[in-house]
Protein backbone atom coordinates (compact mmCIF):
# COMPACT_ATOMS: atom_id res chain seq x y z
CA UNK A 1 0.00 0.00 0.00
CA UNK A 2 1.36 3.41 -1.28
CA UNK A 3 1.88 5.92 1.66
CA UNK A 4 -0.23 9.13 -0.38
CA UNK A 5 0.83 12.66 1.61
CA UNK A 6 -2.59 14.11 0.84
CA UNK A 7 -4.35 12.19 3.29
CA UNK A 8 -2.11 13.28 6.32
CA UNK A 9 -3.82 13.77 9.44
CA UNK A 10 -1.30 16.29 10.85
CA UNK A 11 1.14 18.93 10.10
CA UNK A 12 4.87 17.19 10.14
CA UNK A 13 5.64 18.56 13.69
CA UNK A 14 3.53 18.54 17.03
CA UNK A 15 3.92 22.34 18.70
CA UNK A 16 5.56 22.07 22.15
CA UNK A 17 2.03 22.32 24.56
CA UNK A 18 0.99 19.05 22.16
CA UNK A 19 4.27 17.31 22.90
CA UNK A 20 4.25 17.39 26.13
CA UNK A 21 0.77 16.05 26.73
CA UNK A 22 1.50 13.39 23.63
CA UNK A 23 4.79 11.61 25.65
CA UNK A 24 3.13 9.21 27.71
CA UNK A 25 0.85 8.03 24.92
CA UNK A 26 3.77 8.26 22.43
CA UNK A 27 5.82 6.00 25.37
CA UNK A 28 2.89 3.24 25.33
CA UNK A 29 2.58 3.02 21.74
CA UNK A 30 6.14 2.53 21.09
CA UNK A 31 7.67 1.20 24.19
CA UNK A 32 11.25 1.15 22.77
CA UNK A 33 11.38 5.20 22.43
CA UNK A 34 12.95 6.25 25.80
CA UNK A 35 12.15 9.54 27.21
CA UNK A 36 15.91 10.64 25.77
CA UNK A 37 14.27 9.67 22.42
CA UNK A 38 11.63 11.46 23.05
CA UNK A 39 13.84 14.79 24.45
CA UNK A 40 15.40 14.48 20.89
CA UNK A 41 12.37 14.12 18.68
CA UNK A 42 10.67 17.12 20.20
CA UNK A 43 7.36 16.35 18.35
CA UNK A 44 8.97 16.21 14.97
CA UNK A 45 7.40 14.22 12.72
CA UNK A 46 10.47 12.83 10.97
CA UNK A 47 12.82 12.06 13.78
CA UNK A 48 9.78 9.91 15.17
CA UNK A 49 9.87 8.32 11.88
CA UNK A 50 13.70 7.89 11.98
CA UNK A 51 13.69 6.41 15.29
CA UNK A 52 10.86 3.88 14.83
CA UNK A 53 12.85 2.97 11.68
CA UNK A 54 16.11 3.12 14.29
CA UNK A 55 14.17 1.39 16.90
CA UNK A 56 11.52 -1.53 15.03
CA UNK A 57 13.25 -2.10 11.45
CA UNK A 58 9.95 -0.61 10.00
CA UNK A 59 9.92 0.16 6.53
CA UNK A 60 9.83 4.71 5.85
CA UNK A 61 6.21 4.41 4.86
CA UNK A 62 4.92 1.97 7.30
CA UNK A 63 6.68 4.60 10.02
CA UNK A 64 5.14 7.37 8.71
CA UNK A 65 1.60 6.00 8.28
CA UNK A 66 2.42 4.83 11.97
CA UNK A 67 3.00 8.02 13.43
CA UNK A 68 0.20 9.59 11.41
CA UNK A 69 -1.77 7.16 12.31
CA UNK A 70 -1.68 7.58 16.27
CA UNK A 71 -1.05 11.69 16.14
CA UNK A 72 -4.45 11.16 14.75
CA UNK A 73 -6.26 8.75 17.03
CA UNK A 74 -4.35 11.29 19.43
CA UNK A 75 -6.09 14.34 17.97
CA UNK A 76 -9.54 12.87 18.00
CA UNK A 77 -9.29 11.49 21.33
CA UNK A 78 -8.03 15.43 22.24
CA UNK A 79 -10.97 17.17 20.47
CA UNK A 80 -13.41 14.74 22.25
CA UNK A 81 -12.29 16.04 25.49
CA UNK A 82 -12.50 19.39 24.26
CA UNK A 83 -16.08 19.57 23.10
CA UNK A 84 -17.11 17.29 26.13
CA UNK A 85 -15.62 20.22 28.01
CA UNK A 86 -17.45 22.92 25.95
CA UNK A 87 -21.14 21.02 26.45
CA UNK A 88 -20.48 21.14 30.05
CA UNK A 89 -19.65 24.42 30.29
CA UNK A 90 -22.95 25.08 28.19
CA UNK A 91 -24.87 23.10 30.50
CA UNK A 92 -23.64 24.91 33.59
CA UNK A 93 -23.98 27.96 32.13
CA UNK A 94 -28.00 27.26 31.29
CA UNK A 95 -28.26 26.21 34.28
CA UNK A 96 -27.22 29.22 35.93
CA UNK A 97 -28.81 31.01 33.53
CA UNK A 98 -32.37 29.31 34.91
CA UNK A 99 -31.00 30.07 38.16
CA UNK A 100 -30.90 33.88 37.58
CA UNK A 101 -34.69 33.68 35.82
CA UNK A 102 -35.78 32.32 38.93
CA UNK A 103 -34.07 34.43 41.53
CA UNK A 104 -35.38 37.19 39.50
CA UNK A 105 -39.09 36.37 39.56
CA UNK A 106 -38.72 35.68 43.07
CA UNK A 107 -37.90 38.78 43.87
CA UNK A 108 -40.36 40.26 41.95
CA UNK A 109 -42.74 38.24 43.65
CA UNK A 110 -41.17 39.70 46.85
CA UNK A 111 -41.21 43.38 45.47
CA UNK A 112 -44.99 43.10 45.11
CA UNK A 113 -45.84 41.60 48.38
CA UNK A 114 -43.81 44.49 49.71
CA UNK A 115 -45.71 46.86 47.23
CA UNK A 116 -49.27 45.71 48.69
CA UNK A 117 -47.87 45.59 52.28
CA UNK A 118 -47.22 49.25 52.18
CA UNK A 119 -50.54 50.19 50.56
CA UNK A 120 -52.24 48.56 52.98
CA UNK A 121 -50.69 49.92 55.84
CA UNK A 122 -49.55 53.06 54.36
CA UNK A 123 -52.00 56.31 55.30
CA UNK A 124 -53.43 57.42 51.98
CA UNK A 125 -53.48 61.06 52.71
CA UNK A 126 -50.78 63.47 53.25
CA UNK A 127 -47.40 63.61 52.15
CA UNK A 128 -46.73 60.38 53.34
CA UNK A 129 -49.25 58.58 51.81
CA UNK A 130 -47.94 60.53 48.22
CA UNK A 131 -44.29 59.22 49.21
CA UNK A 132 -45.96 55.57 50.16
CA UNK A 133 -48.14 55.49 46.68
CA UNK A 134 -45.19 56.53 44.75
CA UNK A 135 -42.32 53.91 46.30
CA UNK A 136 -45.53 51.22 45.97
CA UNK A 137 -45.96 51.86 42.60
CA UNK A 138 -42.13 52.06 41.83
CA UNK A 139 -42.02 48.52 43.96
CA UNK A 140 -45.26 47.27 41.45
CA UNK A 141 -43.21 48.42 37.94
CA UNK A 142 -39.93 46.52 39.38
CA UNK A 143 -41.49 43.73 40.30
CA UNK A 144 -43.54 43.17 36.83
CA UNK A 145 -40.03 43.87 35.26
CA UNK A 146 -38.17 40.88 36.82
CA UNK A 147 -41.18 38.92 36.75
CA UNK A 148 -41.51 39.09 32.76
CA UNK A 149 -37.70 39.97 31.60
CA UNK A 150 -35.06 36.91 31.63
CA UNK A 151 -32.04 37.33 32.71
CA UNK A 152 -30.45 38.44 29.42
CA UNK A 153 -32.11 40.97 29.23
CA UNK A 154 -31.92 42.11 32.43
CA UNK A 155 -27.95 42.10 32.17
CA UNK A 156 -27.94 43.87 28.56
CA UNK A 157 -30.60 46.38 30.66
CA UNK A 158 -28.25 47.17 33.13
CA UNK A 159 -25.52 46.90 30.32
CA UNK A 160 -27.18 50.19 28.57
CA UNK A 161 -27.40 52.28 31.71
CA UNK A 162 -24.25 51.62 32.90
CA UNK A 163 -23.26 53.07 29.47
CA UNK A 164 -25.77 55.78 29.26
CA UNK A 165 -25.09 56.98 32.88
CA UNK A 166 -21.17 56.29 33.78
CA UNK A 167 -21.05 58.17 36.66
CA UNK A 168 -24.25 57.37 38.25
CA UNK A 169 -23.27 53.94 38.13
CA UNK A 170 -19.73 54.04 39.42
CA UNK A 171 -21.39 56.46 41.95
CA UNK A 172 -23.90 53.81 42.98
CA UNK A 173 -21.61 51.39 42.75
CA UNK A 174 -19.27 52.82 45.56
CA UNK A 175 -22.14 53.56 47.16
CA UNK A 176 -23.74 50.21 47.46
CA UNK A 177 -19.88 48.68 48.08
CA UNK A 178 -19.44 51.11 51.00
CA UNK A 179 -22.88 50.04 52.60
CA UNK A 180 -21.96 46.32 52.56
CA UNK A 181 -18.90 47.23 53.78
CA UNK A 182 -19.66 48.96 56.80
CA UNK A 183 -22.69 46.30 57.11
CA UNK A 184 -20.24 43.19 57.17
CA UNK A 185 -17.99 44.60 60.11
Amino acid sequence: MEYEREQKPMNDNINAEQWTTMRGDVKSWWGMVTDSDLDRIAGRKDQMVRRLQEAYGYERNYAEQEVDRRFKEFSEKSSGAVAHLTSKAQELGANAADKANDAATAVGDKMESLAVAIRANAPSEGRVGTAASTIADGLTSASSYLRDKKYTNLAKDVTGLVRTYPIHSLLIGVGVGYLLARRTR
